[in-house]
């Protein structure tokens, strides 16, 4: 059991703070928090509350969080006005980093629209795709990404770009667009319909895009305020600055300000949903390096100038840091805490971070979750988590798993099968995807592809994934998608992609390409293929040729466990790619 159960049970018991119940959506009854607040936009009020704080900061640019909800107000009027916006709009957000993508993403909010975060590296073929499924209206970005959306397809007119560089003609910059006056927010849709829509690239070969609602995201802030609360109170120390204006009275005392070098991209779930709105509630402060590929030496300077006190995301970020001594003659005492979740952190890694870290104090974190749980399934943290390194942790507060077998019936206590999750924080579909929702939504459950158990304690190990999937970097990269694309090259008989292992990233992408023998294909000329195509990513960097046919099951799927330990790789993508990692 969790050394913080007893203190969960009392947050989150009749009464508590946290008080989780049965709640009905959708007509399924599932866990959820009995007194939430209905919509995302109570947070910008918290936010102006805030006031002077330092919010975001890049570079030069250092908003307050009174200037960052302003600029958000005034800019939600303006694009009402301007593109005549109704509630329920999908408005999207394309590019790096910055504190504008941020004021964008409320501004959005503050015009109950749906805020459509596309991956800033996906190609003009893949964003056409999601422009035209989820039927933006207008699309905010960077400069660079403004000129993709061009490309895609979107009329400039429909966009409004940040930052420097040269604006499309006939887009419109940000500040053209703000207001003289700010928004008045409301009247407001209902709680269960969507915030946001993250496109997920799919088995199928197409993304699709996760509807996650207002109710799902304010139980992600719920759980996660919830479980640390816990572990503060078992540490007696009370740590409510996390709560929900209407739910709970704010403290006089304000703890300082925790200061995050978010590394992560803003289209994430992950930073989105777990780092940036939970840290709106609390006062803390988010750090944006420079857009452009990761510098661990630039990482190592900015934690040092900025007193940066969190930051992770994937374990890649801090083995690359560690790996080029970007911590050598620099002061790192200021990190308390480092997070991740999506690969999975070595012990051996573990042990140099800690070494490098002096304030951490254990204070490592690991999640698990997806983009359709918004993100958070479990949580291992503190104790529970030196007890339990193997572990992604125990279930939230509003989660309930289920391991299943291939009927989807209950797998008992310590035995393997997929994994199904359900509870407020899940989304209840895919956005225009019955066919697919009526194979992955089972009675309120969500079959998340993965594979593990639960041991007699309550915590979950991950053991397989069942989706063809490769985890690079911390970034999702399915397999069929980039399958498909390879298999329009004329020269190329079939193909397999599957992941390796890779020292820095946990696992990197490789094809084993099947050619005619008469056929002289290169990996150059396959890479060039699959960047007109594909986010860079997503275009492996080992390849194996082959003249034979793939090997297969007596049921005709490719065997591709005997393709992953295969020789004669060839590395293709250099350093000019424009992956963050």
């Amino acid at each position: 059991m969790s050394v913080y159960a007893p203190y969960l049970r009392e947050i989150t018991g009749p009464g508590g703070r946290f008080e989780v119940g049965e709640v009905e959506i959708g007509g399924i009854k599932q866990l959820g928090f009995l007194t939430q607040p209905g919509h995302l936009s109570f947070l910008i009020e918290i936010g102006k509350d805030h006031g002077d704080l330092e919010f975001l900061v890049q570079g030069e640019i250092r908003y307050s969080y009174a200037q960052a909800m302003d600029r958000a107000l005034l800019l939600a009027k303006g694009l009402a006005e301007r593109f005549g916006l109704e509630p329920g709009d999908r408005i999207a957000l394309l590019g790096s980093n910055a504190p504008d993508w941020v004021v964008s993403f409320w501004a959005i909010i503050a015009l109950d629209g749906v805020a459509v975060p596309f991956n800033a590296w996906w190609r003009a073929e893949e964003l056409a795709f999601g422009i035209a499924d989820s039927d933006t209206k207008l699309l905010l970005g960077d400069a660079r990404r403004a000129r993709v959306a061009v490309d895609a397809g979107v009329a400039p007119g429909r966009i409004v770009v940040w930052g420097e560089g040269d604006v499309p003609h006939g887009a419109l910059h940000l500040q053209e667009v703000l207001a003289s006056e700010p928004l008045a927010i409301g009247p407001l849709r209902d709680q269960d319909e969507p915030a946001g829509l993250f496109y997920t690239s799919g088995t199928t070969g197409r993304p699709k895009g996760s509807a996650n609602s207002h109710r799902n995201i304010i139980a992600n802030l719920m759980n996660a305020a919830a479980v640390f609360g816990a572990v503060a109170k078992a540490n007696k120390a009370a740590a409510r600055d996390l709560h929900p204006k209407e739910v709970f009275a704010k403290r006089s005392d304000r703890k300082p300000q925790d200061i995050d070098l978010t590394v992560v991209p803003m289209f994430h779930a992950t930073a989105l949903l777990s780092t940036m709105i939970p840290y709106v509630y609390a006062g803390h402060k988010l750090v944006f390096m420079a857009p452009g590929r990761f510098d661990p030496q630039e990482a190592g300077r900015v934690i040092e100038q900025e007193h940066v006190t969190r930051f992770g995301g994937v374990p890649t970020i801090v083995a690359r840091i560690i790996d080029e001594e970007a911590y050598v003659g620099r002061d790192f005492s200021s990190v308390r805490a480092i997070s991740y979740g999506g690969a999975p952190c070595s012990p051996a890694l573990l042990r140099r971070i800690e070494r490098v870290f002096p304030g951490l104090q254990g204070r490592v974190i690991q999640g698990y979750g997806l983009t359709e749980t918004s993100p958070l399934l479990t949580l291992n943290v503190g104790d529970d988590y030196h007890n339990h390194p193997n572990s992604v942790g125990v279930a939230v507060p509003t989660t309930e798993l289920k391991i299943a077998d291939s009927d989807g019936q209950a797998r008992p206590v310590g035995a393997t099968g997929e994994i199904w999750a359900k509870g407020s924080n899940v989304i209840s579909g895919y956005w225009n995807r019955p066919e697919v929702n009526s194979e992955v939504f089972v009675d309120g459950f969500f079959r998340t592809g993965d594979v593990g158990y639960v041991d007699g304690a309550g915590f979950l190990y991950i053991t397989d994934r069942a989706k063809d999937v490769v985890i690079r970097g911390g970034e999702n990269v399915y397999c069929v998608e980039v399958e498909n694309v390879l298999g329009t090259h004329p020269k190329v008989v079939e193909v397999a992609v599957v992941g390796v292992p890779h020292d820095e990233l946990g696992e990197e992408v490789k094809a084993v390409v099947v050619i005619e023998p008469e056929h002289d294909v290169t990996a150059d000329e396959l890479s060039a293929h699959a960047s007109e195509r594909l986010a860079q990513y997503k275009v492996p960097s080992q390849w194996e040729f082959r003249t034979d046919l793939l090997p297969r099951n007596p049921s005709g799927k490719v065997m591709k466990s005997t393709l992953r330990h295969g020789h004669s790789a060839v590395f293709a993508v250099g350093d000019d790619s424009d992956s963050a990692l």
